[in-house]
């Protein structure tokens, strides 16, 4: 979970999981995200979330203080995380369209939509084309996270740029 990441923090969280497996390398879905904006030369970024305000204002420092550049910012503003999951790649689309309408997406290097309850791997590519950036989700980051902590670094086509450096 992202914004719980977010909220505990990444050491907090590495910590857990070491306890549990002291062998394995941790990530998380914020560590892996910040791995990947720096991958891709990212520092002034675009974020989507469903978050609400109170989730959001906490994720905007945290990306801040890690030193990159907000540069856009839309939300669906959804409380219940039940819904989340039923927010298709149309929406995502159209949320990235406000945020380019509204002229935040020109100084952006990277769109971030942030929440592993999204689903995007499969139409990464296709916002990617459309919005000429790099379209990386939290889920994105931390398969492509996952594969480099296990030195695979095959490009995986159709899942976007990230997946090709």
């Amino acid at each position: 979970c992202t914004a719980a990441t977010v909220v505990l923090g990444e050491e907090a969280v590495a910590a857990e999981l070491r306890r549990g497996r002291p062998e394995a390398r941790p990530t998380t879905p914020v560590t892996a995200a910040f791995a990947a904006f720096r991958a891709l030369g990212a520092t002034k970024l675009a974020i989507v979330t469903p978050y609400t305000a109170a989730v959001n204002a906490p994720l905007k420092d945290y990306v801040e203080n890690e030193g990159f550049e907000i540069v856009a910012f839309a939300s669906f503003d959804e409380p219940d995380d039940n819904v989340v999951p039923c927010i298709d790649a149309a929406s995502i689309g159209n949320a990235i369209d406000r945020v380019r309408a509204a002229g935040g997406l020109a100084a952006a290097d990277a769109v971030f939509v942030s929440c592993t309850n999204i689903r995007l791997a499969d139409t990464a590519e296709a916002l990617e084309a459309r919005f000429d950036r790099p379209v990386v989700s939290s889920n994105l980051a931390l398969i492509w996270s996952a594969l480099r902590f296990a030195g695979i670094h095959d490009a995986v086509p159709g899942c976007g740029r990230l997946f090709q450096i």
